[in-house]
């Protein structure tokens, strides 16, 4: 079938697509069960907050080996073998009866999660020609959002049939995910449209000495913590507990965080190009996340409404760490590959330790209290490092130059 027209393609990337919808329903997953969890292992905020982590910390490790996979041996095989490893490891996640058990059941998940957007990415730049790929970069993007927006119905499955039954659910989802994407996916020697390139040598040492590729990797990082800190895990308790809201509606304001993420990497992604500029955008968008979070926070007697609008807001500003990945691109395009697996090691490193750096500093709020003794004050405190990493983006987005206007590196 030609790779540019007909349902094939874009049937292999709506299977692609649907894994990485998987894996931004399960970052959040730990914040909408955070109290089941907490009942069934007895688990303290610092130990809720590693369960979380794990699957970040596996995602991190695994960025910049998942590309070398998928460069050297195809998709089709690596994404089957992950999905199938993501089953398997959210039904375990299901049946754990210790925090430890869960650690590692989470772990498996985030490591087979890894393949997920990348290997979603080779298949758009195999079965779709150049001019399509940053559309359905966006595309792809947009959908995992959209998963992270799934807190509400999760929240009304878990009050209805119970935590266990529905994340044993998911992990029946993945295994008819595996099996499809099995039957239909299929690589190519060569992407629609292009010839394959020459293996590329060097240029690593140069990346990684490099001060724009880390103030880079900074901005990105520190500007979008709040997604996972926040809306992947403490988001929900917080809510519940400055709005006296129960679980699915505290779930349902916290998805405005990941609404307006959905329409800022649209428009993010869209106005840097647009302009022909990467630094203004994130430099704007760097102030705009500082200041609505910091009003979320520390601005007495919001009304919910105004709350929820606060965190569109953050949420549109913060997902312009999009343009990062152009940069990195715009700095090293022959050695974009390592160029982009680092900075979302950097990333998800990153989020994996806010988890438990906000739950330590609950924990330090309130010893031995657990979740129901904690106050609207105590939350504030332990999220208020989000602020200050906000501020460390801000001031990385000042120092960052200006990609387009450079010629690129080798």
């Amino acid at each position: 079938m030609n790779g540019k027209s007909g349902l094939l393609p874009w049937l292999i990337w709506t299977l692609a697509a649907l894994f990485v919808v998987f894996n931004y329903v399960q970052q959040v997953v730990p914040n909408i069960i955070a109290d089941d969890l907490s009942h069934a292992f007895g688990a303290s905020e610092s130990t809720l907050g590693n369960i979380a982590a794990c699957y970040f910390y596996a995602y991190a490790i695994l960025q910049i080996p998942v590309g070398l996979i998928v460069d050297r041996y195809g998709t089709r095989w690596p994404l089957f073998w992950a999905i199938l490893l993501a089953a398997l490891g959210t039904l375990a996640f299901s049946q754990a009866h210790g925090s430890g058990g869960a650690q590692i059941a989470r772990f498996v998940m985030g490591a087979s999660a890894a393949f997920s957007f990348i290997g979603c990415l080779k298949l758009v730049q195999a079965w779709f020609p150049p001019e399509k790929f940053s559309t359905l970069a966006g595309m792809t993007n947009t959908a995992g959002m959209l998963g992270m927006t799934c807190g509400v119905p999760i929240a009304v499955l878990v009050k209805s049939i119970g935590w266990r039954e529905t994340v044993a659910w998911m992990g029946g989802a993945e295994l008819i995910l595996a099996v499809l994407v099995f039957a239909v996916v299929r690589d190519r020697v060569a992407p629609v449209g292009q010839t394959m390139p020459a293996p590329q040598t060097g240029g690593i040492s140069g990346v990684l000495a490099n001060p724009q590729v880390w103030i880079n990797a900074i901005y990105a990082t520190s500007i979008s913590l709040v997604y996972v800190a926040f809306g992947g895990l403490w988001g929900t308790p917080y809510i519940q507990k400055v709005y006296d809201l129960d679980t699915v509606a505290a779930a349902g304001t916290g998805s405005y965080l990941f609404l307006g993420g959905i329409v800022g990497s649209l428009f993010f992604g869209w106005i840097s190009d647009y302009l022909g500029k990467r630094k203004l955008p994130m430099v704007l968008a760097g102030v705009g996340a500082l200041v609505t979070l910091a009003c979320l926070l520390y601005v007495p007697g919001l009304p919910l409404i105004g709350f929820k609008a606060g965190l569109f807001l953050v949420g549109c500003f913060s997902s312009a760490n999009i343009i990062s990945y152009a940069v990195a691109r715009d700095l090293y395009p022959k050695t974009a590959g390592f160029s982009i697996g680092f900075l979302s090691t950097c990333y998800f490193a990153g989020s994996a330790a806010s988890q438990p750096l906000v739950g330590m500093l609950l924990e330090h709020s309130n010893p031995g209290g657990g979740l129901a003794a904690l106050t609207p004050g105590d939350y504030r405190f332990a999220l208020s490092p989000l602020v200050i990493f906000m501020l460390v983006g801000l001031i990385a987005s000042v120092l960052l130059r200006e990609t387009l206007n450079e010629p690129a590196r080798r």
